[in-house]
């Protein structure tokens, strides 16, 4: 029968094998990575206008 561990010990597990400095190093990276903005192509038309026209043309 396997041996349950206490989640006290899985959450020691990072600290553990992971040294601070690579620690750091990932969290800069993952930083650096939420924080850059997203990538779109175009914005999307939003306007009445462009709602009414396709309407028009989605009853046609």
């Amino acid at each position: 029968m396997k041996k349950i561990k206490p989640i006290s010990d899985e959450n020691n597990a990072v600290r553990v094998k992971e040294s601070d400095e690579n620690l750091e190093k990932m969290a800069k990276k993952l930083t650096k990575a939420w924080n850059k903005p997203l990538k779109t192509d175009k914005l999307p038309d939003l306007s009445f206008s462009k709602f009414e026209e396709k309407l028009k043309s989605k009853d046609q």
